[in-house]
């Protein structure tokens, strides 16, 4: 009679543990079919994705690649862009004689796209691999491609000796109009102050043999203090706008890849094996918040206190709605690595893969 118990206990235990898992997948709806099953010639890995509005999103990746929807997902039109630099085939050098880009700017090619972010409805911008910035002052319809020079090379006056950046440029923070700053690759940190149509900055290539940190994030909370976040645990902390920048120890030597506060005292960062860290004393302490999870994760969001999403390897998407204390796992999509995910609100959240599927959750 006990070993009857025991069995019907496990057999309910599973059920209601599939129910359970069920019922959070059920919530989550593809979109966008892998590259394979869907077969329409539109190739590429998916890095970011961004929704002005619940019905209005753009998804950038891979060789340049850009959709955009206006039906919330439901379909999706690619996006040709001009990545040419400023200046290219027009016989004049940015900023000085003519010739075309400066040197080290980069050609015209595809590449990849990581980072969407918009400052208001008008004005947005991407980061990409090459040192690639593009900007949009018309929300979005049109891009153009900015420079982003160091600041060695801005003192030179030989400019066809000067070099531009070529790094991976990763996340973007703007703090007013015309001040803003960018992290990438290579411990490059970049700023403008003419609402970026230059940037400057500085990159520090590894050696050999040399261990390369990547600054992978960046966020201000208001316009004098903001975070970086990078390989090996790195957390950097400023408070008088960019200025000075000082090491702040995360407790944990996991690279860091997404960062997310909901005002200025209560924030998550998310890393590798699953790792998310919370903070409710402004980025003093930080606590990790257990996930069951050992996928690392690339991005996370929030829209309130309490709801929100972190994605990542696998297909992986963890869900709260008691700010952190537990995380909800699910499988969305394909089995690919989930770079990008974003939300409007607690109902409605989309997540983009490097199998090129785009996921939409809608309660």
């Amino acid at each position: 009679m006990t070993k009857v118990i025991t069995i019907f206990i496990l057999v309910f235990a599973t059920i209601m543990f599939l129910f359970s898992h069920t019922v959070v997948e059920a919530n989550w709806t593809v979109l966008r079919e892998d590259d394979i099953i869907r077969a329409d010639g539109i190739e590429g890995m998916l890095q970011d994705v961004y929704f002005m509005d619940n019905k209005n999103g753009l998804v950038v990746g891979n060789n340049g690649l850009m959709l955009e929807t206006a039906d919330g997902g439901k379909t999706w039109k690619k996006k040709e862009v001009n990545m040419r630099p400023p200046g290219a085939g027009t016989g004049q050098r940015p900023g000085g004689a003519g010739g075309g880009p400066p040197a080290g700017f980069g050609g015209g090619g595809a590449v990849t796209l990581y980072n969407i972010y918009f400052v208001n409805q008008e004005i947005g911008f991407i980061t990409g691999a090459r040192g690639t910035i593009l900007k949009s002052e018309d929300g979005g319809k049109t891009w153009n491609r900015k420079m982003a020079r160091s600041g060695a090379a801005e003192q030179n006056t030989n400019r066809r000796r000067g070099g531009g950046i070529r790094a991976n440029l990763m996340g973007i923070q703007m703090i007013s109009e015309t001040v803003g700053f960018i992290a990438g690759s290579e411990n490059t940190l970049l700023k403008t102050t003419d609402g970026g149509e230059t940037w400057i900055g500085s990159s520090e290539r590894a050696r050999v043999g040399e261990t390369r940190n990547n600054l992978e994030n960046i966020l201000f909370v208001s316009p004098t203090n903001g975070w970086v976040i990078g390989s090996y645990g790195t957390l950097l902390h400023t408070t008088d706008s960019g200025e000075t920048w000082e090491k702040r120890n995360a407790g944990v030597d996991h690279n860091l890849f997404g960062i997310h506060f909901f005002n200025e005292k209560i924030g998550w960062i998310c890393g590798q094996e699953g790792l998310i860290l919370h903070t409710n004393d402004s980025g003093k302490t930080w606590k990790q918040q257990k996930t069951d999870s050992f996928d690392n994760l690339y991005d996370i969001v929030f829209v309130d206190e309490m709801v929100g999403w972190a994605a990542g390897d696998y297909g992986a998407v963890l869900h709260t709605i008691d700010g952190g204390k537990t995380w909800n796992a699910s499988k969305v999509g394909s089995s690919g690595a989930i770079k990008g995910i974003h939300a409007t609100d607690k109902d409605h959240c989309w997540t983009v893969d490097d199998w090129g599927v785009i996921a939409a959750y809608k309660k």
